[in-house]
């Protein structure tokens, strides 16, 4: 794996855009303000736990595999209150790179194996494709454990996975202040098990446009 870059003279607006994610050390209250209200809209708001004892992976404090959230949020925000003490490394994955990867037929397949979504929202579809061209800009959504039996089995997406598997992880301790923002349409994120508390307010984002 190799370690982000964490400092860059490109604004964080243009390496969002350039590389897919933007880590900012130290942010107040105001300046996640900023950037929430530069991003879009805020559709959804999350208190991120870590709770040895609770069913829902997200706040539990297990490792999670690389995954998108849910496809309504362009943009998805972290904001560090309490950093885990130990584990609870934030893992980022560029699908783009993955896709580059893949041969024209691969490519085609791929597009035709769709991934379940939880109705979270009344606009969410049961599924949605791995990838899917909208207005020329390439979409990815992905979660291993989502995908149906039938989709698992299927060789391209035996090599799906085992190339986001070889492809070096951009990793990321937060500390406390620290904000991460990423492009849901095409970074996967993860992280590692999380050892003691951790508090992360989460936010998803709309693009007004979408």
């Amino acid at each position: 794996m190799k370690d982000a870059t964490l400092y860059s003279t490109l604004s964080w607006q243009d390496q969002l855009s350039n590389q897919g994610y933007c880590y900012l050390p130290n942010q107040t209250d105001a300046q996640l303000d900023e950037i929430l209200n530069v991003l879009g809209q805020v559709i959804q708001e999350t208190d991120v736990i870590a709770d040895a004892k609770s069913p829902n992976l997200v706040t539990s404090d297990q490792a999670l595999d690389f995954h998108t959230d849910n496809h309504l949020a362009r943009y998805i925000v972290w904001y560090c209150q309490q950093p885990a003490p130990k584990g609870g490394m934030s893992l980022l994955c560029d699908a783009e790179l993955v896709y580059a990867q893949l041969n024209e037929e691969e490519k085609n397949l791929l597009s035709k194996i769709h991934v379940y979504e939880h109705k979270v929202f009344p606009e969410n579809r049961n599924s949605n494709p791995i990838v899917r061209e909208t207005g020329g800009q390439r979409k990815f959504y992905y979660s291993f454990w989502l995908a149906r039996k039938k989709y698992r089995e299927m060789p391209v997406f035996k090599h799906w996975c085992n190339l986001i598997k070889a492809t070096p992880a951009i990793k990321i301790h937060l500390k406390q202040h620290d904000t991460l923002v990423i492009d849901n349409h095409r970074m996967f994120h993860g992280r590692t098990a999380i050892e003691g508390n951790r508090f992360l307010k989460r936010y998803w984002l709309s693009l007004n446009a979408e």
